[in-house]
């Protein structure tokens, strides 16, 4: 029997993006990457070096502000966003997310992550 394969995780905001430029951001952040452990490291400092904060996302059809983002508490390579709402703080994973317009300063780094997060699983 074949074994099923998994849905790929698509987001909208990353469908208009330059591959060649998601790329490149991904060849940045891990140059110097030996290992999956060391490329998702590179990927999140370079994403808390390049990403301005706070920029607008939506998460289950509604519209947060991300004002921070922490590596992850239970997934060895996820990220997670810290939005705010409401005046109330909250961690969401980064693949939750879909980006709005305007993006902010160092989405490629995100894009990148999710591009290279999609492959692994």
């Amino acid at each position: 029997m074949a074994k099923a394969r998994k849905k790929a995780i698509t987001h909208l905001w990353t469908d208009g993006l330059d591959k060649a430029e998601v790329h490149e951001a991904l060849e940045d952040a891990t140059v110097d990457a030996n290992g999956e452990d060391e490329r998702h490291s590179g990927l999140l400092n370079a994403i808390q070096d390049e990403l301005e904060f706070p920029f607008q996302v939506e998460v289950l059809g509604e519209t947060v502000t991300v004002v921070d983002m922490d590596w992850p508490e239970n997934d060895e390579f996820g990220l997670d966003l810290v939005v705010e709402r409401n005046g109330q703080r909250h961690r969401v994973e980064a693949r939750s997310a879909n980006l709005l317009s305007p993006f902010p300063k160092g989405h490629l780094y995100l894009a990148a992550y999710l591009d290279w997060k999609s492959c692994l699983y």
